[in-house]
């Protein structure tokens, strides 16, 4: 499997849950210098929210909302969970660099749930094949952690929220 896409991916109940805590005006969003490279005239950063990195859970909240959903990607151990606050202002060219969220010597996963519907989204590459996945809340993009990926950015909604999973899976 190069990637897969599920839509619908948690049921109605949870998905509400999770985007509601995230699309919440008093979540606690951290900002970040930079998503893929450092030149400030085309990547001006991001908001993020760490729920698990560096072997450490970073947020109160991974138990009670993040931990079905990696029951459900079937993920036996995990490199890193956090959430995404992409404002569409940040972008002058709507599109972060491709990269590799982890390139590691064992097979790992990286999964992309949307939490808005908008006409941002994520490109893929693969076999230099450019792939673009449209956000649309509640779908979920699955594909091997070392394939070429970069974020799109909408034009049609002022931010875009997603969930970024990096794991092992059986």
């Amino acid at each position: 499997m190069k990637y897969q896409i599920k839509e619908n991916f948690l049921d109605n109940q949870l998905f509400i849950n999770i985007k509601n805590l995230i699309i919440n005006n008093k979540f606690a969003w951290f900002k970040k210098d930079y998503q893929t490279t450092k030149d400030k005239k085309i990547d001006l950063g991001y908001f993020s929210h760490s729920f698990f990195s560096n072997n450490t859970i970073n947020s109160n909240y991974y138990n009670s909302h993040i931990l079905d959903i990696l029951k459900q990607l079937n993920a036996v151990s995990v490199l890193e969970v956090r959430a995404n606050l992409t404002p569409s202002v940040f972008y002058l060219q709507k599109t972060s660099d491709f990269h590799c969220d982890f390139n590691l010597k064992y097979p790992t996963k990286t999964a992309i749930l949307y939490l808005n519907t908008c006409n941002g989204g994520t490109e893929i590459k693969i076999d230099n094949n450019i792939i673009f996945v449209e956000s649309k809340e509640n779908k979920m993009l699955i594909f091997d952690s070392d394939i070429e990926h970069r974020g799109v950015t909408s034009t049609n909604a002022d931010f875009r929220y997603i969930i970024n999973f990096n794991y092992i899976k059986l």
